[in-house]
């Protein structure tokens, strides 16, 4: 028995002879690499020397906070400072996979380019963590369009701190003094002028809540700006957000310079002609010529290849619409498509179209809700609790001091 009790403190002594550093800073919580790339640098200046760089998703375990900033620790045992708005919590990594998930089952809308390399981004924010991008050599499938307000990008408290408990003052019993303090003197007598310094000279009392001034415009709060934004998706399986304006759809130039200055936003091959043993593709669109709207297409159009003239010409064609997709074709080539639209009337319904000669009509129409939204997440990343780190009993740590003894003796 004395033998066992002597042997942890035989383990402490000789592990504090042998330190040759500082102990460690205890894991107060865990975060995720939100970027591509994350630098993570000494000490918080520009130009600090470079500790270690992670990639998305790496793990970091955090060991401490100033502001908006949080000191990190790498599977590597590297330790340095980020800005926390470049970390992901666990349920935004949770988000990020349920999102890419449901794209991977969404039908495309078309593909789209890049004129130079666009970020990508976990939220539809400028300023959110951007994971991967596109190169101006690639293209990406339209997958659904968004409108989200411009607005501050908020990173998660990670370690976020309880509220401390409440201080109750004690009551401090009044002291009498011994002299009683003179009374109060007469009140000031009304200016004569007091009609003029009440701003209201004309002597009108208004009653409770009423304005003198009725012709005065109330002041409106500033509307929050909003931006277009589009989900795309990777060949490699990746989904993200990107800014609308920034994306070119992959549909022929013959065809594109038909869009009179409106949005492409969905197109479909859904045919083709021989001219003389070249195929031609029978091109379908849905665009949108308005801006700040919350549907996602008002014309649908239908492009064929006419044999005679060499050119594209238009051979259906339908506007004034309020449509969201995703439009869902039927059959290769299509022989039909359903897309959602509100009516004249308010009411949401789903229109089945009928292709006939590259034609189409309304053979159907059901009752409809709009899509699901895209720009959910599970669970608040603020709301986390603080992630503790584990209790350790003392025989763990006698039995961990004289494993690392015995490695230092070995060495």
């Amino acid at each position: 028995m004395r033998r066992r009790l002597l042997l942890p403190a035989f383990a402490l002594a000789l592990l504090a002879g042998c330190s040759s550093g500082p102990p460690r800073d205890p894991v107060l919580g865990e975060a995720f690499v939100g970027p591509a790339t994350l630098q993570i640098r000494q000490e918080l200046t520009a130009r600090a020397a470079l500790v270690a760089t992670a990639k998305h998703g790496d793990r970091l375990a955090l060991i401490g906070r100033r502001r908006g900033f949080y000191r990190v620790r790498t599977s590597g045992d590297a330790e340095g400072w980020v800005d926390g708005r470049q970390l992901l919590a666990p349920e935004n990594m949770t988000d990020l996979k349920n999102l890419a998930e449901r794209a991977a089952s969404s039908p495309s809308q078309g593909r789209a380019s890049v004129f130079e390399a666009l970020n990508v981004h976990n939220l539809p924010n400028r300023q959110s963590p951007s994971f991967f991008q596109i190169r101006h050599d690639q293209q990406v499938e339209v997958v659904a369009h968004e409108r989200a307000p411009r607005v501050p990008f908020v990173a998660p408290d990670f370690l976020k701190t309880e509220a401390l408990p409440a201080v109750t003052k004690k009551s401090r019993k009044k002291v009498q003094p011994a002299v009683a303090p003179p009374p109060a003197g007469r009140p000031p007598a009304v200016p004569a002028n007091w009609l003029d310094l009440s701003g209201n000279p004309d002597g009108f009392v208004p009653e409770q809540g009423e304005k003198i001034d009725k012709d005065e415009p109330k002041p409106q709060p500033p509307a929050i700006p909003m931006d277009d934004w589009t989900l795309i998706r990777s060949k490699e399986g990746q989904a993200g957000w990107v800014l609308a304006r920034m994306l070119l759809m992959a549909i022929p130039d013959e065809v594109a310079q038909y869009a009179e200055r409106a949005r492409i936003t969905a197109y479909f091959n859904i045919g083709k002609v021989n001219d003389h043993g070249v195929d031609k593709p029978v091109w379908m669109w849905a665009s949108l010529a308005q801006r700040g709207v919350p549907f996602e297409f008002d014309s649908l159009r239908i492009f064929i290849w006419n044999i005679r003239r060499h050119r594209y010409e238009t051979s259906f064609i339908e506007r004034g619409m309020k449509g969201y997709l995703p439009i869902a074709l039927n059959g290769s080539p299509a022989s039909s498509f359903r897309v959602i639209v509100e009516e004249k009337d308010g009411k949401l319904v789903e229109r089945e179209y009928s292709i006939n000669n590259f034609r189409a009509r309304v053979v159907a129409r059901h009752e409809a809700e709009l899509p699901a939204q895209w720009n959910t997440v599970t669970k608040s990343a603020t709301g986390a609790k603080p992630v503790k780190a584990p209790e350790k009993s003392w025989k763990d740590t006698a039995k961990g001091l004289y494993e690392d003894v015995k490695k230092r003796i070995k060495r």
